[in-house]
C-alpha cells in the first residue's frame, strides 16, 4: 500500500526543483531547442511593432435614461396594474384566489417604485408627489385584501 499512496513521504519544499537530473551522456532535447530558439530571437534584433491602438467608437444612438423617466414609466405600469385589478374586483367570475397574485405583484411594484421615487430630485416635485401617492393606494389595496375588506 505504501507504493501506491506514499503517506510517509516528506512533502516537497515551495520553491524547490522537481527536476530530475541528466544521467551522464544523456542531453537535455528542450532546453537545447530552447536556447536555441532565444539565439535566433537575439540574433535578428526584432523588437515587438507597437499596435495600432483602437480609438472609441462612438454609438450613433445612445440614449440616456433619467430617473425621472424610470419613475414616470414605472408610475404609468403600477396604474395599469391597478386598473386592471380594479376590473377583475368588479367581476364576479373573477375568485379572489386569482386575484391575489396579481396584488402581490403590485405591491412588489409598488416597493420598487417607491425605491426609485426617493432618487428624485427636487426639481420633479410633482412626479414625486404623482408617483408616492400611486404607491400609497397601491399598497392601501394590498392591505385591504389581506386584511380581508373584500370577502
Amino acid at each position: 500500500m505504501t507504493t501506491i499512496n506514499p503517506i510517509h513521504d516528506t512533502p516537497p519544499v515551495f520553491g524547490a526543483s522537481n527536476a530530475k537530473p541528466l544521467k551522464t551522456g544523456e542531453t537535455d532535447s528542450f532546453g537545447t531547442a530552447l536556447n536555441k530558439a532565444l539565439d535566433k530571437s537575439q540574433e535578428t534584433g526584432t523588437e515587438g511593432t507597437p499596435a495600432n491602438a483602437l480609438t472609441e467608437i462612438a454609438s450613433k444612438e445612445l440614449n440616456f435614461i433619467s430617473t425621472s423617466d424610470i419613475v414616470s414609466e414605472k408610475t404609468n405600469a403600477l396604474l395599469d396594474m391597478l386598473e386592471a385589478y380594479a376590473s377583475k374586483l368588479d367581476d364576479p367570475g373573477v375568485s379572489l384566489k386569482t386575484i391575489a397574485p396579481v396584488l402581490e405583484e403590485i405591491n412588489t411594484e409598488a416597493g420598487g417604485l417607491l425605491k426609485d421615487t426617493q432618487r428624485l430630485t427636487d426639481t420633479d416635485a410633482t412626479l414625486k408627489k404623482v408617483a408616492t401617492q400611486t404607491v400609497v393606494a397601491a399598497q392601501t389595496e394590498y392591505l385591504k385584501f389581506q386584511r380581508g375588506d373584500y370577502l
